[in-house]
């Protein structure tokens, strides 16, 4: 059980991150496509953010994994800046002088990191519950990582961000 609490606490502070990261690139991006899909990875980030305190307030209770509903059922027990009150600190993520293009590709690389955090914990996974969880994080991390590659690679070659509603993943939060 020690190792799930691990990964949850790794998972939370891995979120908390990239939720701060895409504020600030929302913030600084000019582009309104740029700024809609920093906005819509904030959502998402929020809401893996979500799942990931509920179960660790599950775990706290001496629980189990829990379902993804009782997760978020549980989630506002448990406040993740109290764990990791750096996440919020006010220097800048994003250095002044970047370009959007290196803040796609560090964006990829936050993505890249909780991807290969939830597929490890997802192999080695000892329940059902706990199986789901990190295969639905790091399928919803992949997903992400495909996206902002493929916009990374729009703006270098075309100049413009890539944004097409019809097109826009919803990851299921």
């Amino acid at each position: 059980m020690a190792d799930v609490v691990e990964v949850l606490k790794k998972g939370m502070s891995t979120e908390l991150w990239g939720r701060r990261f895409y504020r600030e690139a929302a913030e600084r991006t000019e582009s309104a496509d740029g700024k809609r899909i920093f906005r819509s990875l904030i959502e998402e980030e929020t809401r893996h953010l979500e799942i990931l305190c509920g179960q660790y307030a599950a775990f706290s209770r001496d629980q189990a994994c829990v379902s993804m509903e009782q997760a978020a059922e549980l989630a506002q027990e448990v406040d993740p800046t109290d764990i990791f009150p750096q996440a919020e600190a006010a220097e800048n993520l994003i250095p002044p002088d970047m370009t959007d293009e290196q803040a796609l590709q560090m964006a990829m690389d936050f993505e890249q990191r909780g991807y290969d955090l939830y597929k490890q914990a997802a192999e080695e996974a000892e329940t059902m519950h706990e199986r789901e969880l990190w295969e639905y994080l790091a399928d919803a991390e992949d997903k992400h990582y495909a996206f902002l590659q493929e916009t990374h690679e729009y703006l270098v070659n075309d100049g413009v961000w890539f944004f097409d509603d019809r097109e826009l993943p919803f990851f299921e939060g």
